[in-house]
């Protein structure tokens, strides 16, 4: 309980950031990684929550594939470097799926490791992205 509230502060202060020292693409990815811990939180709460990772969480599937491809359009569309880190960075999320699909022995903590810690690093590319349009920003003001 204690990495996910952990988790969610991090991507609200991430997310109130890009909000206001974000350009366009900053406040995008920030917002689809929050919706996407949104819609996981709510499925949760709705559902019960997902702790086991015997078989494939088939809604963790349609999060990840839908915030992949929606991190995929801003990072096309961005003039900056940090989205498709991010948009990479989904992919394994989702690779991670099809790895499980494929390959049924792989071990549920591999599978879980595999599939969250992917999240967790899209959340500190965009901490950091939004950091460097922020001092870009500033230093092109004071010039």
């Amino acid at each position: 309980m204690s990495r996910f509230l952990l988790q969610v502060a991090l991507i609200l202060l991430v997310v109130l950031f890009a909000l206001r020292k974000g350009g366009r693409p900053e406040r995008h990815i920030a917002l689809v990684l929050l919706g996407m811990l949104a819609a996981n939180t709510l499925y949760g709460v709705l559902v019960g929550w997902w702790t086991d990772y015997d078989e494939i969480p088939w809604y963790r599937v349609v999060f990840d594939c839908t915030g992949f491809a929606l991190i995929l359009i801003v990072a096309l569309r961005a003039d900056r470097w940090w989205p498709l880190w991010v948009s990479g960075v989904q992919l394994l999320s989702v690779l991670a799926h099809l790895l499980r699909a494929l390959d049924a022995d792989l071990h549920p903590l591999v599978y879980a490791i595999m599939e969250r810690w992917p999240y967790w690093i899209a959340i500190g590319l965009t901490g950091l992205g939004t950091y460097l349009h922020a001092s870009r920003a500033r230093t092109a003001s004071t010039d």
